[in-house]
């Protein structure tokens, strides 16, 4: 029988062997960049270019873990063929949930709306964007990672640990706040039990993208502190507990009773499905 030591370190090796592998991948990349052997007059198409890179390089990782592990594919982490209707029901429910946190942020006089001048077809690029943003980080937290946690670790412990490391990485970013922490900590979770209740990807991708495009492109707030161009300008006004500061909406108590009271809705609505469930759908 397995020593149960070896059993729950599994999970954290092959993790640790997936983040080498991205890291692998990177280093050609990250050449390109240093050298500038792709240079953009255009700050937007430059952009697009590091989104897309990314994402070959988070591809390339799962194409090489898959051969380590080959009873893992596309398939068995939840990144299905099916992925049009999930990616717009998902887009759905993320400009839904910015919506009613801009509306209640309004209604409190914690933000004020002016009108801009943005080109259509910048709106148009940074659609393109936020999209493979959501492609990216999603495929990169919430599918080997998660797979492998969820199979081994309790569900909770599993969405929570997804949670703070996708937290974690906007330590950096300007404005960066416990709340601000609380918050992106609490849409890792959301978007790891919407994952593992749909057994799709494409759920959590769709509401990534339109997370950060409806609270950056269309209200014209900082999306995790980086300021972005939107049809309107979104300026915070009073208590940065309840306007987000520079950090914009993540940044906000409104955003944090909102994501917890959906994440509630979502956990007495539909029970989560383990992973080998999943898989024989």
């Amino acid at each position: 029988m397995e020593n149960k030591f070896l059993y729950y370190l599994k999970p954290i090796l092959r993790v640790l062997i997936f983040l080498f592998f991205i890291f692998l991948w990177s280093v050609p990349f990250s050449v390109l960049f240093q050298f500038e052997i792709f240079k953009f007059s255009d700050d937007l198409f430059s952009q697009l270019f590091f989104e897309f890179a990314a994402i070959l390089i988070v591809v390339g990782a799962l194409l090489m873990i898959f051969q380590i592990y080959p009873a893992r594919n596309f398939e068995t982490i939840f990144i299905k063929r099916n992925a049009l209707i999930p990616f717009f029901r998902g887009s759905s429910i993320g400009f839904l949930l910015i919506g009613i946190c801009a509306t209640i942020m309004y209604f409190l006089n914690s933000v004020e709306f002016t009108s801009t001048k943005i080109l259509p077809l910048n709106i148009a690029g940074y659609l393109l964007f936020f999209i493979l943003v959501g492609v990216f980080e999603e495929f990169t937290f919430r599918s080997f990672p998660l797979v492998v946690f969820a199979e081994r670790y309790l569900v909770p412990v599993t969405v929570l640990c997804n949670g703070i490391l996708f937290g974690l990485i906007h330590y950096t970013n300007p404005g960066f706040s416990a709340l601000a922490m609380a918050n992106i900590t609490l849409c890792g979770i959301l978007f790891s039990i919407i994952t593992l209740q749909k057994g799709n990807i494409w759920w959590a991708v769709g509401i990534h993208f339109a997370w950060n495009f409806t609270q950056g492109n269309l209200l014209g707030f900082k999306v995790s502190g980086l300021a972005q161009s939107g049809l309107i300008a979104a300026k915070p006004v009073g208590n940065p507990i309840l306007s987000g500061g520079i950090f914009g909406i993540e940044g906000s108590a409104v955003c944090t009773i909102i994501l917890i009271i959906y994440i509630f809705w979502l956990l007495f609505n539909q029970r989560i499905i383990p992973v080998k469930e999943i898989e024989a759908l």
